[in-house]
Order: C-alpha cells, then structure tokens, then sequence
C-alpha cells in the first residue's frame, strides 16, 4: 500500500492481527489524501479503513464504513441537482459530497456523488422516485472502485464463493439481483 500510496513524509505499517493492520502516517497531510482518494483495495478485496482517536485503542475502531464516488443515472435533467444528490445520497446510504465538476457540460449521462457505505449491508442498486404529476421512474448506480463483492446477497465482505445464503440453498434461479454491472467503467 505505501508504493501506492506513496506518502511524501512516510508510513509505518503493522500487522496486528491476521487481516488487521495498522497504518501510520507521518504527516496529517499524507493520511487525509489516502482517506479521501479510496476506496482502496488490496488483491482486489476491500480495504476498509478507519482514523484511530488519540489514545484510542486500535483493536477496538470500527471497521465497517468505506466512503464510494457513485454514479446515478436515468435522472431526468432537472433533477441532475445537488439537492437530489442528497436526498438520493442519504438514501443509497449517506450523503458525503456532490461532485460540481460533473456539472461542466450541458448533456450529463450521470450524477456523481460520495456516500458512506457499510459494509454490513447489501449495496444498493436502484431507487423508485414519484415525480409531482404522479409518474414514476427509477435512478441506477454504478460504484466506482468497487472490486470484489458478493452477487448474491450484495454484501462486500465476501464473494458468492463463500456466501451462506448460496452455501445454505437459499438461492433459487440464476436471477441475481446483484452483478458487474454495478461497477462504474474506470
């Protein structure tokens, strides 16, 4: 992670456990650009990170929140606005930021805004919006990033090789609701 990272003042990594690590930055600077550039990935799976409080103790931080750039299409023009970003942003989890560079050009394909996922529950896909006259029409993400994830129940701790729901039979069909199709292109 440090030749990707590449922190000008420097890092310490430590294995406090099989799986746990524990990263020291030199320099505020270095930490706040790693925290604000993932989400971030070791060998394709997740890597969930988190900022330890001073006289914290590392074992006990929680692990369960990873910040996602997500694209949100099929909104019709007038709804490529922040405001909708940020009800739509707290709804596919919880808004982060509204990302005013993709609002540069006069045809968008999609609105692209920063929420808070946890890891803990199935990604979400799609969002049935009512419009004022009564119709409806549904809004699709894509997660940038987003590497290895469950297809069948949606959660990013695993991958469908080692879901319990498909070890268990829970899983009927072939029709998952949950594919790489909720990647967003690089």
């Amino acid at each position: 992670m440090a030749d990707i990272w590449k922190p000008a003042m420097g890092i310490n990594i430590k294995v406090l456990t099989p799986g746990l690590f524990l990263f020291q930055f030199y320099h505020k600077d270095d930490m706040n650009w790693m925290m604000n550039n993932g989400p971030w990935s070791f060998d394709n799976a997740l890597l969930v990170t988190n900022i330890i409080p001073v006289g914290g103790d590392p074992m006990k931080v929680s692990l369960n929140i990873v910040e996602f750039w997500i694209q949100m299409y099929d909104l019709p023009s007038g709804y490529m606005s922040e405001l909708v970003g940020k009800q739509l942003g707290n709804f596919f989890e919880s808004f982060v930021s509204y990302d005013l560079s993709n609002n540069t050009s006069i045809w968008r394909e999609y609105m692209r805004i920063r929420i808070m996922v946890d890891v803990c529950l199935p990604l979400k896909r799609k969002k049935k919006i009512c419009k004022k006259n009564k119709s409806e029409f549904i809004v699709n993400c894509k997660y940038e990033k987003l590497g290895d994830f469950c297809f069948v129940c949606g959660l990013l701790t695993h991958t469908k090789h080692f879901c319990k729901k498909k070890i268990g039979g829970e899983v009927e069909g072939s029709g998952l609701e949950w594919g790489p199709w909720l990647r967003a292109p690089p």
